[in-house]
């Protein structure tokens, strides 16, 4: 893949958004575990998460499913695979 960094003007608004967005994420996981540990199926979970998201601002639900991308590539990959994927 070959990309340019985004501009730095773009980068440096982004930022302080990107560390409120890291917290509301750090709030919204706990939420989500009770979810999945209550018995609702992934895609149930998914679902609720997503109503959730489109019921919000749209600039700010992109950039909280941006930033929970990012640390989600960060995080270790065990076997290189993730979860959801077919035959995980």
């Amino acid at each position: 893949m070959n990309r340019e960094p985004p501009p730095a003007g773009i980068v440096a608004a982004a930022e302080q958004e990107y560390h409120a967005m890291r917290d509301t994420l750090a709030g919204l996981l706990p939420t989500v575990r009770t979810l999945l540990a209550a018995n609702f199926t992934e895609v149930q979970t998914v679902t609720d998460v997503w109503l959730t998201l489109v019921s919000q601002d749209r600039r700010a639900a992109a950039m909280l499913g941006a930033t929970a991308i990012v640390q989600l590539a960060k995080g270790p990959q065990p076997g290189g695979r993730m979860a959801s994927e077919p035959g995980s």
